[in-house]
């Protein structure tokens, strides 16, 4: 467990992420949360195979919510993910 709140060995990053992105040299994805509950936030350093979880996220419907984030990657990864949840509808 980190500081976050966050569990890595309860994310299956073998799977395909809800939204994966790249912001400023570091890669972001949005993943299921814990028992597939809420949402969790990951980075990585471009080029690293190991990733680690930043945050704990909720999704209010329009925007991610996730005290850990800067209020920039939350931004970005919140425009990813509504572009991915509108493609679902």
């Amino acid at each position: 467990m980190n500081r976050s709140g966050g569990d890595a060995e309860s994310i299956n990053y073998d799977r395909g992420a809800l939204v994966e992105l790249e912001v400023n040299g570091a890669e972001y994805r949005l993943d299921v949360g814990k028992h597939g509950i809420g949402l969790c936030v990951s980075q990585r350093v471009r080029g690293h195979s190991q990733w680690h979880v930043l945050s704990a996220a909720r999704w209010n419907g329009r925007a991610l919510r996730a005290s850990a984030l800067d209020q920039s990657i939350a931004a970005h990864l919140s425009a990813a993910f509504a572009r991915a949840v509108e493609q679902l509808g």
